[in-house]
């Protein structure tokens, strides 16, 4: 729906609202708009943000999942900014870090929120206060090109701290209105279920309404696979995506709750096999699609779409590249690797984003030049993969010490730093135990201080201070020491596996 031509995010919104103002683009369980509602509605509230001194930079959105934070999304862009998504549930002084590092001036939230949270930093628009606000002056929109930031996302650091990236106009666009491996027809309704801090809801809102097609926002908090079965009914949900480990659980435990779903995405981890093929089974002519992508090329780079249950292979692949986006199996000193052979995965093409916000040192290691194609940059994802013979792409694990805990990406350097932080602990190193087939909980082996005894509950509010929940390990084992290899590093294949029985609390 771009014409051809380079376009923002909310020029392609204002294209399908005039094309479509009738349509249903975005509901909750309180609230529904028009593609003309929305647009009125965040431009409005636009023109309280531009009003309140805010032209370009970024903008904080600390609100819960509903249908009145896409209106923020959306008012964000039209008022020429890039919005920060602030998930509630998240530490105060991580909010504030991260509203700190992108130089958010303002925040978009609510009454309730902001006194949930206190304040992170910036001067708060509230926005169940807006209709009572003196009116804007109506201003023309900022120039924005599509090169220009939609938003920053952070994501675990490898130094402690978490990195924000920041994602263009042109790259969210790309990856909504060119999708071949799902359909996005104004006919199709999709649930935003994820939390807007993730990026698993780029594609979800705006693979949504860049296309025409009926947004359905899921109610806010975590929900059991009733509750979220009982609202993929009632709003006719057809299309979503869960992170893997989601999908495994619901999959094994209420599998009918998926029932009315007929495109299911799911990925952020690998996907197993027997699970695919029973939810193919379960619904005649339902497509499941492996969705592949860092956060640093926007949300998905490959996918692999599977309509029938004699499609799947074990391992299930991690697909093809998306269109705009070019994939390299690179060698360690960066040749390409022979047809057939393990290399790490580089990422170019439209998705790739404007890289880290005030890293320079880490936009040098990771962006670098496309092979043969100087001119372009490629993302080093880190991921070992291979080629298939039909050109189809295999996950085979990292390169590095990245894991993934139910589709969050967790550098272990962040919550190790977290850890020695704390009085009672001098070394520390986090790993990742998969407990059932799908499920991996984060594990921390720690050499305490001197005299210090591990209390597992005082510890864990300790880290949840200025960690999120997903970063907090699930157990925690002490050791005399920890295991090193020949040249000194710490031999993670040595550390003994936890246990998990109810007894074992820590």
């Amino acid at each position: 729906m771009t014409g051809g031509r380079p376009q923002t995010v909310h020029g392609v919104f204002a294209d399908v609202a005039r094309s479509m103002p009738g349509a249903v683009a975005v509901e909750d369980d309180r609230d529904r708009m028009t593609y003309a509602e929305l647009d009125q509605r965040a431009t409005a509230l636009a023109e309280v943000i531009v009003a309140r001194g805010c032209r370009g930079g970024f903008v904080g959105v600390l609100l819960d999942r509903s249908a009145q934070t896409i209106v923020a999304l959306l008012a964000v862009l039209k008022a020429g900014a890039a919005y920060v998504p602030l998930d509630p549930a998240y530490p105060r002084a991580r909010l504030l870090e991260m509203v700190e590092r992108c130089g958010a001036a303002l925040v978009l939230t609510t009454v309730a929120v902001h006194e949930a949270v206190g304040d992170v930093g910036a001067k708060a628009i509230f926005l169940d206060e807006v209709p009572r606000l003196p009116a804007a002056v109506p201003s023309s929109e900022p120039p924005r090109g599509p090169s220009d930031p939609a938003y920053a996302m952070f994501t675990s650091g490898t130094t402690g701290r978490p990195k924000a990236v920041v994602i263009s106009h042109h790259n969210v666009v790309n990856l909504a209105t060119r999708a071949d491996y799902v359909d996005l027809s104004p006919a199709r309704t999709l649930l935003q279920f994820a939390p807007i801090s993730f990026d698993a809801s780029t594609f979800e809102i705006w693979g949504a309404l860049l296309n025409g097609a009926r947004l359905v926002v899921a109610p806010g908090g975590l929900l059991g696979s009733d509750q979220l079965g009982a609202t993929l009914v009632r709003h006719r949900v057809d299309s979503m995506w869960l992170t893997s480990a989601l999908f495994h659980q619901i999959v094994d435990t209420d599998l009918a709750a998926l029932g009315p779903v007929t495109q299911l995405l799911a990925g952020g981890d690998v996907l197993s096999a027997d699970h695919v093929r029973r939810a193919l089974a379960a619904v005649p002519g339902r497509v499941v699609v492996n969705g592949y992508g860092p956060t640093e090329t926007t949300t998905f780079a490959c996918c692999h779409r599977m309509s029938a249950v004699e499609e799947v292979g074990h391992p299930v692949p991690i697909g093809r590249a998306i269109p705009g986006v070019r994939v390299w199996i690179m060698a360690e000193e960066g040749a390409p690797v022979p047809a057939g052979e393990v290399g790490e995965l580089w990422i170019a093409g439209e998705g790739v984003s404007l890289g880290y916000l005030q890293d320079p040192d880490e936009n040098r290691r990771r962006f670098v030049p496309e092979p043969g194609n100087p001119g372009s940059r490629a993302y080093r994802s880190g991921d070992l993969v291979r080629s298939r013979s039909d050109g189809v792409l295999e996950f085979l694990g990292r390169i590095d010490d990245q894991i993934k805990v139910r589709g969050h990406r967790i550098e272990p350097a962040e919550v190790e730093a977290a850890l020695v932080a704390q009085p009672t602990v001098r070394r520390a190193v986090v790993t990742a135990h998969e407990i059932r087939p799908g499920d991996k909980r984060l594990v921390a082996y720690l050499v305490l201080a001197p005299g210090a005894e591990l209390r597992v509950p005082e510890l864990r509010r300790a880290l949840s201070a200025t960690l999120p929940s997903y970063l907090i390990p699930a157990r925690y084992v002490v050791l005399d020491d920890l295991p090193v290899t020949r040249n000194g590093k710490i031999d993670r294949r040595a550390l003994p596996a936890p246990e998990w029985t109810p007894a074992r609390a820590g």
